[in-house]
């Protein structure tokens, strides 16, 4: 069996990268520019402190997760990482979000390795749920999905399957109908 590591969310650990080096680009322009120093730099040390303890700290923006022959590995940044077996999450369920902007909405699909079962409010409103170690929710990719069919358990991989086929599969061909 392969060994695969994903990040659960890419979007928002990229999101969190670009927000650092945006609070940086904007201190040193506060430097060149010679703007009210003193009141621009507290400003922005606030920010860039509450963006880094956004990005380091909760495992919702930056979670790593390995998947191997012993188990899941469930890794947030600057931390050590918890082994968890396959058996601690019986359950693979498919879960959803609506992102909308001013011009169109979308579904954002993830696939939620837990050990409980969702209820209708969390599986439709999965960004409002936190990752733990007992619920693990990894966002679909096409390169994601690949991997995680390719290093999975069979059964496990099989339900991985059944939700895209399911869910996702069937929710693309509705967007291509449409256009």
């Amino acid at each position: 069996m392969k060994k695969c590591t994903l990040l659960a969310n890419r979007v928002l650990t990229y999101t969190g990268i670009g927000l650092i080096v945006y609070m940086f680009a904007l201190l040193l322009l506060c430097f060149l520019v010679g703007v009210e120093i003193a009141g621009c730099l507290a400003i922005l040390a606030m920010i860039l402190f509450m963006v880094i303890v956004m990005c380091c700290i909760t495992p919702r923006w930056f979670l790593l997760i390995t998947f191997d022959e012993n188990g899941v590995t469930y890794r947030p940044l600057f931390r050590k990482g918890i082994q968890m077996k396959y058996s601690d999450y019986p359950r693979i369920q498919y879960a959803y979000y609506m992102h909308g902007n001013g011009v169109a909405a979308y579904k954002v699909h993830f696939f939620v390795l837990t050990d409980r079962r969702l209820s209708y409010a969390e599986s439709s409103h999965i960004n409002d749920v936190a990752p733990a170690q007992n619920l693990i929710k990894i966002r679909y990719t096409r390169k994601t999905y690949q991997k995680l069919i390719s290093v999975l358990p069979p059964t496990i991989s099989f339900e991985i399957e059944l939700i895209y086929k399911t869910y996702i599969q069937k929710d693309k061909s509705r967007i291509q109908i449409l256009k």
